[in-house]
């Protein structure tokens, strides 16, 4: 059995760490319940497949874990062409082919169309699975690489559809499927499905996502930032269009529609060192000019914070603290900020305990945070070591909501380019979250029932019913101070908190849990993106 972190002994000195490190030997017995499971579930996934998860990276692991998986789809038949530039190559399907360099729809009878790229293999199950597509206007599918000895590695599991997402890069990959009536607009056109993609996502029609690996694609990627100019500039939309640093991934930055009032809401208590050094960030960093800082006081005691904010309130005309004393509840303390205090169209809670590494992290967020579409915008987040402290939030994981990358080195290259472009999230820490205060009055705020955990993931899974979406910006960039070796709150009164909270999330948002539409169900919740085993870890 190799010693690799998945195997018994990476999960040994997983739950020596949980035990000594996060809980200082002295772990609660209703969250020990959970971990005593969790590491059941583990052990027995390790006796069963070898692993407790797989890495996708690695191509021996890669193709063990694809020798466990099934596929149960019942086949029912799809009224659709195949079309590409050269089809001639491509194989493992019964459907008719057809090659155009230009869209030629006088060639197509059929009901849908999947356009096709030219090196793409189709696996066995790809037909098994076309009838899925009847539920969409348009649908993908996972897939991986393939080379000319049939040899599979480097699979793309991606998220159900991702509008932001797709104008970082191509997430959608080669292969996909759309109605023939939807695909007649662009009748004449030379070959390019990705713009394609980009014209139907503003359509409101229904995209969908089968989370299945069906074919493979050859195919190298390539940075198709002219497109993605090209569509903007035919859509009078201004922003910038940077490649990023592995020259495939773009990484747009949309131009300011105004120069509105930002209100940046940081509640404190005390600690006057620590709000200190989060100020003096602030001001010495931003390049945005039209802000001003809402401080809700939650009863501090100290002379030396109230002389602090005396002085602050005396040198800083855009500085106002208010009284906010009472027993610690972050949605009630941002709310009342908010609601009563902010005179901001767009607002950040922002933890007092961050400082700011980006100059341009208000322009930035905002770029993203005025757009129709998104609801909130959250931040890349760092220890002061630089592990990852937040990289967007994955619902399910650990049973409710956490952070993705946590702990992480600073190098870490994200999956499917998560860390380098602008992505759709389920959400983000609100310890750096800007949400325009129409948004969030519209959701009514943050959930005052919940007083410490998951009020931020609940303020975006409202926002995501409401339509929107939120977006992580790998770009923007702070550090978060807050400790990673001074354990978890043992207190009774903070354990049966916690216990509740995981049922409110539970009871309310079971579906969220259940599956994170931007985090692939083939990778295990609790090892981000590792290939899932058996039932996963949870």
């Amino acid at each position: 059995m190799s010693n690799s972190n998945s195997s018994k002994w990476g999960l040994i000195k997983k739950a020596f760490y949980i035990w000594a490190v996060q809980y200082h030997f002295v772990i609660p017995k209703e969250i020990l319940k959970g971990y005593v499971h969790k590491y059941r579930t583990e052990s027995d996934n390790i006796s069963k497949y070898g692993k407790r998860f797989y890495d996708p990276s690695n191509a021996e692991e890669y193709r063990q874990w694809l020798s466990f998986q099934t596929y149960d789809a019942v086949k029912t038949a799809l009224d659709v062409t195949l079309i590409g530039k050269n089809l001639n190559q491509v194989t493992g399907t019964s459907y008719p082919k057809e090659n155009m360099h230009v869209l030629d729809v006088s060639k197509i009878q059929s009901s849908y169309v999947c356009i096709c790229g030219d090196e793409c293999r189709m696996y066995e199950a790809f037909d098994q699975y076309l009838g899925e597509c009847l539920k969409y206007d348009l649908t993908y599918f996972d897939h991986d690489v393939v080379n000319e000895n049939g040899e599979r590695s480097k699979p793309s599991l991606k998220p159900d559809f991702s509008y932001d997402t797709l104008r970082g890069f191509n997430y959608i990959g080669s292969c996909w499927v759309v109605k023939t009536e939807l695909l007649k607009q662009f009748a004449g056109q030379a070959w390019n499905p990705y713009r394609w993609l980009l014209e139907l996502s503003d359509q409101g029609i229904s995209i969908g996502h089968v989370s299945k690996i069906l074919y493979g694609d050859s195919e190298m990627s390539h940075c198709e930032k002219e497109t993605l100019q090209a569509y903007f500039q035919a859509h009078s939309i201004n922003a910038d269009v940077m490649t990023a640093a592995d020259g495939i991934a773009t990484i747009v930055k949309y131009a300011l529609y105004e120069h509105p009032l930002i209100s940046i809401v940081i509640p404190t208590k005390d600690g006057k060192d620590v709000l200190d050094v989060c100020l003096k960030s602030i001001y010495a960093k931003t390049t945005y000019d039209n802000f001003e800082l809402v401080i809700a006081d939650n009863g501090s005691e100290e002379q030396e914070t109230k002389d602090y904010f005396a002085y602050l309130q005396k040198t800083y005309q855009n500085i106002h603290v208010f009284d906010c004393r009472g027993p610690f509840n972050f949605s009630l303390i941002n709310n009342k900020a908010i609601f009563e205090h902010t005179n901001g169209e767009y607002v950040v809670m922002l933890n007092n305990d961050t400082s700011i590494v980006t100059p341009d992290w208000l322009e930035q967020m905002l770029s993203y945070a005025q757009l129709k579409h998104v609801g909130s915008v959250g931040a890349l987040m760092y220890y002061p070591d630089g592990s990852i402290q937040h990289g967007g939030v994955i619902t399910g994981k650990g049973g409710g909501f956490a952070h993705r990358y946590y702990r992480k080195p600073a190098d870490t290259k994200g999956y499917m380019e998560t860390l380098t472009v602008p992505n759709d999230v389920a959400g983000c820490t609100a310890a750096c979250l800007m949400v325009s205060k129409k948004k969030y009055e519209e959701v009514h705020g943050m959930n005052e029932e919940l007083t410490v955990q998951f009020n931020d993931v609940d303020l975006e899974i409202k926002l995501l019913e409401c339509g929107y979406d939120n977006v992580f910006l790998p770009d923007v960039k702070l550090i978060h101070y807050e400790s990673k070796s001074r354990g978890i709150d043992k207190e009774q009164t903070a354990v049966d908190r916690y216990v509740s909270e995981v049922e409110y999330a539970k009871t309310h948002y079971a579906k969220w849990l259940a599956h994170d539409p931007y985090y692939n169900d083939q990778f295990d919740k609790n090892y981000d993106y590792m290939l899932i085993v058996g039932s996963g870890s949870n």
